[in-house]
């Protein structure tokens, strides 16, 4: 895979271990990590184990959650991107922005780039994602992209939906904009 993936408004790429400080100002958010089972990381130190497991999974399978940038700026405003799951063996999909970048379409954004990604370049043959039932926003952007909502499950001791996605669902929500 490369190494960046470049959309209108912001640039993805691989976690780099001086990530850390940047990124824990949204994985320490309890607002941004409501939804989340682990909830908000409580120190740097465990935001840098998060970004260190990132860049392991990145090696072992070519992908990963990536850091998004806004291009204009180069401020980080969170991380997007494709985890494998053994103990469930699909590739999750999963975004997270800071709460002063909710509400502009960059999930959206950042999601439809991942899908991309994950159906030309990686060629998966699907992808799925978890979603708090009451998590309204994230379930948007999920069915913008063309997720469907498989069924009701207990996952990491969360309650939540499991959407799935394949190519041929897949749906381009920037086409209107």
């Amino acid at each position: 895979m490369d190494d960046a993936i470049d959309t209108e408004r912001l640039r993805l790429r691989p976690f780099a271990s001086s990530d850390a400080s940047s990124a824990f100002a949204w994985f320490g958010d309890p607002a941004v990590m409501r939804y989340t089972p682990t909830g908000p990381d409580k120190n740097l130190e465990e935001t840098a184990t998060r970004l260190a497991e990132y860049q392991h999974h990145q090696s072992d399978h070519g992908f990963s959650k990536w850091i998004i940038l806004e291009k204009v700026s180069n401020q980080p405003i969170g991380d997007s991107g494709l985890l494998f799951l053994p103990e469930h063996g699909w590739i999750d999909f999963g975004f997270r922005l800071a709460l002063a970048f909710w509400g502009k379409g960059l999930a959206t954004e950042a999601g439809f780039a991942w899908v991309q990604q994950a159906f030309g370049p990686l060629k998966l043959p699907g992808l799925r994602a978890i979603v708090h039932p009451e998590n309204t926003a994230s379930r948007r952007v999920l069915q913008k992209l063309g997720f469907f909502e498989d069924r009701r499950d207990v996952i990491r001791g969360m309650p939540c939906l499991v959407c799935s996605l394949t190519p041929d669902q897949a749906r381009n929500p920037l086409a209107h904009r």
